[in-house]
Formats: structure tokens, C-alpha cells, sequence
């Protein structure tokens, strides 16, 4: 039996809508380089938050005891820094070098966290200079990937969260005898600016990729 003219056309016809649907499904999938960025907009925007909550529990309680404050800060600095060296250890979006040092400062900031959560003493002055080495680490590792990252990590908000971390831990190295009260009130601060700045920036990103 031979096959009448029109049956070529229709085999034609149906590859044509195969081959454009397949186009409409691989256009809906998020490419994987999205898919990070956006992920790692939510975790700056998760680690913004614990920051302000931290900042907000540490204003609350001005009566709270060097275990306690040890506790706030630690825990910001074991999130920040394990967050960002998990980031940088499977994102490929940034140069080489400045994974390497982001990664190190994040282990590094991480592991101070620790020293603070492990409370190894209840001197006021060596829980503040390990503080100040935290903050000072986070800070230029967030200046790092503002500068070094992709086009759109290189916000303002990121430097400026990077900036007010340094400006931080500096204050604190500066005046290594403030006491208690003082250290909170300036911690407290810093933590809400930095968790503000964090906050903002995250939500900037994900404008700028929905955009």
C-alpha cells in the first residue's frame, strides 16, 4: 500500500511541535548558574536575619552575662562563616583566588564562632578580642566576594555590610577595657547593621535576577 501525499506532512508537522516543545521545557528549567545565585541570595537573607535577632535578644537583655553574650556573637560568627565557606566550596561564579581566600576566612570565622559558643573564659577582654578577630575576618571576606564576585554580588550593601563588620572589630581592638554593658551596646549595633545591610542586599539580588 503507498502512503498518500499528506502523510509526510503531518510526520513533519508533529516533529515541529515535538522539537518546540522541547525548546518551551528546556526555556521553563532554571539554569543551575540561577538556581545558585538564588540560593545564595536566601541564605544572606537568612544569615541577615539571625544577625538582627541576635542584635535584637542582645539589646534586650543589657543585663546578660559574658556566657551569654559569648553565645550571641558566637553563633553569628559559626553561621556566617561556615555559610559563606560551604557557598564559595561549590560555586564555581567566582575567580579562583578569591574562593580560596573566601573559604579560609570563612573556616576561619567559623571556628572563632566556636571558640565563643565554647566559652573557654569568663574574661570580658579576651571574649571581646576574639570578637574583634571574627568580625574582622567576616568583614573582609564580604568586601572580598563584593569586589571579586559575579556582577550581581557586587552591591553596595555588600561592601557596606563588609565595612561596618571591620569598623566594628577596630572599635572593639581600640578600646580593649570597655566593659560589659559597653561591649553589648556596641556588638548589639553592629549585628543589627550588618544584618540590615545583609538583609537589603539579599533582597536586591533577587530583584536584579527577576528583573
Amino acid at each position: 500500500m503507498t502512503a498518500t501525499p499528506d502523510q509526510p506532512a503531518r510526520h513533519a508537522a508533529a516533529t515541529d511541535e515535538e522539537w518546540m516543545a522541547g525548546l518551551d521545557d528546556s526555556a521553563a528549567r532554571p539554569a543551575p548558574a540561577i538556581t545558585e545565585h538564588r540560593e545564595r541570595h536566601w541564605l544572606r537573607l537568612v544569615a541577615g536575619v539571625i544577625a538582627i535577632a541576635l542584635a535584637g535578644a542582645a539589646f534586650a537583655w543589657p543585663e546578660a552575662t559574658v556566657h551569654v553574650i559569648a553565645v550571641l556573637f558566637g553563633l553569628n560568627l559559626v553561621v556566617n562563616g561556615f555559610v559563606r565557606a560551604g557557598i564559595l566550596l561549590f560555586l564555581d561564579t567566582y575567580p579562583l583566588l578569591y574562593r580560596v581566600l573566601g573559604i579560609i576566612f570563612g573556616v576561619l570565622t567559623g571556628f572563632i564562632g566556636i571558640l565563643c559558643l565554647r566559652n573557654l573564659t569568663k574574661s570580658v577582654a579576651l571574649l571581646l578580642i576574639i570578637v574583634s578577630l571574627g568580625w574582622l575576618l567576616d568583614g573582609l571576606a564580604q568586601i572580598l566576594m563584593a569586589v571579586g564576585g559575579p556582577a550581581d554580588d557586587r552591591g553596595g550593601w555588600r561592601i557596606a555590610t563588609g565595612l561596618i563588620m571591620v569598623l566594628g572589630a577596630i572599635a572593639l581592638l581600640v578600646w580593649p577595657k570597655l566593659g560589659l554593658g559597653t561591649f553589648i551596646f556596641i556588638g548589639a549595633t553592629v549585628l543589627a547593621f550588618a544584618g540590615i545591610a545583609a538583609v537589603i542586599s539579599a533582597i536586591a539580588g533577587m530583584r536584579t535576577q527577576r528583573a
